[in-house]
């Protein structure tokens, strides 16, 4: 009973719920790219009390991605990166790990850290989202479409793929580029998803067109427009017309062909896709139409003037202008070069001198910008210079420093060994005045008091048939007050028996008899007497022994 009892208690306990705030980050996962303010809003009203360490991390995650998104508060988007960073960096959450790198390079692009710290951690989002196998089941659940858990996982993984390989591109790493765009292009193309299709077929045909291969170019670009036609996306359609004009031009410009037709072919061919651009877009408005329309008239406006058509070269380069509300001064001087050139051509001269003094204020502008950039260059360099310099300065000062530490480092060891060397030179004339003292006051008594003192130690030595060192010491003692301490003070290399030794040698034993009193033997005693010449040296107390 009581078994099944806590079995129940566990069931109930698993089969709690999760609380709604947690339910409510994954339904506005599913749509916060799309619409940011409101899921900002949604965010707001979340109770974060109630969620777990990883649900808030992830609150952190979606605040953040929308702070970068929206420009706003970017330092406390900083610090949202860094509690959802903590959690997810190096869990056993892979998508969110990767969803969490591929966020923070957003972070990076908005806060222009550089392409090399934006590659990396993308590079570390495609590598996390590779160990992915799943993901929570709410984010399948509150999809807006249909879809299944591989879907997700996918679509993260080669929308890093193209961002990858758009990155490389960017950076002139051509083949690194095509390796990962390819890779996104044939996802796209098996799943049908047209509108991310049509992104990586031209950044696919415009890497191929800078590395010369043409027909790899020519295929992508046609595949990007059919997918646009698919998705029917009419401004995409007309921007692929576009690119395939520019393709078309470009051959025509930087090839050379012995073929004069075979040169004129591509310019016409260019003017054919630049109609059938703005065939598409007609009736269409809006800013992306216009911009592709002003676009796809400069186009053309540039083939037909290489083509010496310049009626339709001045034509299609005022509708440009028109798009630009006739602002000749906003045009590109490029435009305006082939407009002036067209209208000397038709003996326009009106129209060609007022495009001509147009084009030498820009100029006179690009040379004042151009002096102001080589101003700021310079400023900059100095300030670079100066940089140096004071980085310079200070590992000078740092050097003196040290030196400096050194200097009086050795002034102290100096200083240390002369006081040294002057205290040991005291203590050895102090020595030498306690060594002469006790001389003297040996060789104060007269030659027969210390004969008489030799006869009473002898005699001591002869009759006592114990403690015969006492006995002498106290005789000596009685002589000689504190003879003994004297002699290790003044001698304290000796030690007690060396003392004793220098002490019978001066009344008189033999080494023999010294031996007997000091219970050696012989050779032991010699050897005491050796090592006390050797310690003393020419000292006063060497005349004793």
């Amino acid at each position: 009973m009581l078994l099944g009892l806590t079995l129940m208690a566990a069931c109930t306990k698993n089969s709690t719920p999760p609380p709604p705030e947690e339910d409510m980050l994954y339904r506005v996962e599913c749509f916060y790219q799309v619409k940011p303010d409101s899921a900002l809003q949604i965010l707001d009203t979340l109770n974060l009390s109630v969620l777990s360490e990883k649900e808030r991390a992830h609150y952190c995650l979606q605040r953040a991605y929308l702070y970068t998104i929206l420009h706003k508060n970017r330092v406390e988007a900083d610090s949202l990166m860094q509690i959802a960073e903590k959690q997810f960096y190096g869990g056993s959450d892979k998508y969110y790990e990767a969803l969490t790198y591929w966020m923070a390079a957003w972070q990076a692009i908005t806060t222009n850290q550089g392409d090399q710290i934006v590659l990396d951690k993308r590079l570390k989002a495609l590598k996390s989202i590779e160990q992915c196998r799943h993901v929570d089941e709410r984010l399948v659940r509150f999809a807006p479409v249909p879809i299944d858990e591989q879907y997700i996982i996918c679509g993260l993984k080669y929308s890093l793929h193209q961002r990858i390989g758009m990155l490389y591109g960017e950076n002139g790493y051509y083949r690194e580029s095509i390796e990962h765009l390819k890779a996104s292009e044939s996802y796209y193309v098996e799943n049908n998803c047209y509108n991310q299709h049509t992104a990586s077929a031209y950044e696919l045909g415009d890497t191929y067109l800078k590395i010369n291969e043409f027909d790899s170019c020519l295929m992508y670009y046609e595949k990007g427009r059919h997918s646009a036609e698919a998705a029917d996306n009419i401004e995409n359609r007309a921007y692929y017309h576009l690119c395939i004009a520019r393709y078309f031009y470009y051959r025509f410009d930087t090839q050379q062909y012995t073929d004069t037709t075979e040169s004129l072919s591509l310019l016409h061919q260019s003017v054919m896709e630049c109609r059938q651009g703005l065939q598409t877009l007609n009736g269409v408005e809006g800013r992306v139409a216009s911009s592709w329309r002003y676009q796809i008239y400069e186009q053309i406006a540039h083939s037909y003037f290489d083509l010496q058509q310049y009626d339709s070269c001045i034509r299609y380069g005022n509708q440009a202008l028109d798009i630009i509300k006739g602002c000749k001064a906003c045009a590109p001087n490029e435009l305006n070069r082939w407009l002036y050139n067209a209208y000397r051509a038709v003996g326009d001269e009106d129209n060609a001198t007022a495009i001509a003094d147009l084009l030498v204020n820009r100029e006179d502008e690009a040379e004042e910008q151009k002096a102001l950039a080589e101003v700021k260059d310079e400023y900059e360099k100095k300030l670079e210079l100066q940089k140096l310099e004071n980085e310079q300065q200070i590992k000078r000062y740092r050097l003196y420093l040290w030196i400096a530490l050194l200097v009086i480092g050795l002034m102290v060891v100096l200083w240390g060994t002369l006081r040294y060397r002057k205290k040991k030179e005291q203590e050895t004339l102090k020595l030498q005045e306690a060594q002469r003292q006790l001389k003297d006051e040996m060789e104060q008594q007269s030659s027969q008091q210390k004969k008489m003192l030799q006869q009473q130690v002898m005699t001591i030595y002869q009759t006592e048939p114990k403690d015969k060192l006492q006995h002498i010491t106290e005789a000596f003692e009685s002589a000689y007050p504190k003879a003994l301490e004297k002699m290790r003070s003044a001698y304290p290399n000796l030690n007690e028996s060396e003392c004793r030794v220098v002490m019978l040698s001066f009344l008189g034993f033999r080494a023999k008899e010294t031996a007997d009193i000091l219970g050696l033997t012989e050779n032991t005693a010699m050897k005491y007497r050796s090592n006390i010449r050797k310690k003393v040296g020419n000292d006063p107390i060497s005349d004793l022994l």
